[in-house]
């Protein structure tokens, strides 16, 4: 069985796309976890401001 050219192209186009994807998702992911971090920073040290807000009105 001959395996054509174009079919190893497309395998190694295919698999740089998930390489690339998996890639975008990690970066997504750590810039979601550092702006946590800022937001639990900037949360901490407002010392206790919002903390009574009625969110029923």
């Amino acid at each position: 069985m001959d395996i054509s050219p174009a079919a190893v192209y497309v395998d190694r186009l295919a698999q740089t796309q998930g390489e690339f994807a998996t890639a975008v998702l990690k970066k997504m992911l750590d810039q979601g976890a550092q702006q946590g971090a800022q937001l639990a920073k900037l949360v901490a040290s407002a010392g206790g401001v919002g903390q009574n807000v009625d969110t029923q009105a």
